[in-house]
């Protein structure tokens, strides 16, 4: 470089940053999805959804006992057994008796799963238990058996009051 003009034999001393951006961009873009799409460990659940919430959001103190579908019962993620369940909560009970316990039962879960770590709770002398759901979005009618609005529950199968005929039914003379 003489004087301010470049020749032709030597070589361009600038460092040009459009490429090295639109590189770090674009694995930028192909880091968020990917990380869109990888899944914590632990159990698949889907809870009830409600338009109320219960209680304040979870928290890393709370203690989450999750119940899937099949019935199996999860404290933060593990696999445990009722007899393992219930010492830990019993553990948990003996350290702090304020302790907050949310039970996450999954919608498709019999209603007697629910109740029963419920019980190992109450027995532990735990009181102070969470039943979160999902949001509901707002104005999706209830499913069967869902109040709708306030009203009275609504029933899945409705049954005929007696002397109503219902088709396919006979009704006695």
């Amino acid at each position: 470089m003489h004087g301010g003009h470049m020749l032709e034999d030597e070589p361009m001393a600038e460092m040009n940053l459009i490429p090295l951006i639109d590189i770090a961009l674009t694995l930028l873009i192909i880091m968020m999805v990917t990380t869109a799409f990888i899944r914590k460990p632990g159990v698949s659940l889907k809870l009830p959804e409600t338009v109320t919430r219960e209680g304040a959001p979870e928290m890393k103190k709370d203690l989450v006992v999750v119940i899937g579908a099949d019935g199996s019962a999860y404290l933060d993620g593990v696999k445990q057994s009722p007899e393992g369940l219930q010492a830990r909560l019993k553990q948990v009970a003996l350290v702090n008796k304020e302790a907050r316990i949310l039970v996450k039962g999954d919608r498709d879960v019999q209603y007697a799963y629910v109740m029963g770590v419920m019980d190992m709770v109450r027995q532990a002398g735990l009181t102070r238990v969470v039943l979160p759901t999902d949001p509901k979005p707002v104005g999706r009618p209830g499913g069967p058996g869902v109040p709708l609005s306030g009203g009275t529950p609504v029933a899945s199968n409705p049954v005929p009051s007696i002397g109503t005929p219902r088709q396919g039914n006979v009704i006695p003379r």
